[in-house]
C-alpha cells in the first residue's frame, strides 16, 4: 500500500485529464484519486479487491456530498 496526499493527487488528475474525462484507478485503495477526478469535475472508475478499500472508499465519497 502507498499514501499518496490529495493534494498530489489534485496536481495529477489537473495536468493530465480535462474535464468529462475519465479517470480509471485499477488499484484504487481508499479512492485519493478518485475524490481529486469527482473535485475537478471528472468521472472515476475505482478497482480493488480489498473489500475493507472499497467499503472505505465508499465512505469518503459520501462525505463529500456533505
Amino acid at each position: 500500500p502507498t499514501q499518496k496526499p490529495l493534494a498530489l493527487l489534485d496536481r495529477i488528475v489537473l495536468a493530465s485529464t480535462k474535464k468529462g474525462d475519465i479517470v480509471l484507478d485499477p488499484f484504487t485503495g481508499s479512492s485519493t484519486t478518485g475524490l481529486a477526478a469527482i473535485l475537478h469535475e471528472r468521472k472515476f472508475v475505482g478497482i480493488d479487491n480489498e473489500e475493507k478499500y472499497l467499503e472505505l472508499s465508499k465512505k469518503r465519497f459520501k462525505g463529500l456530498k456533505k
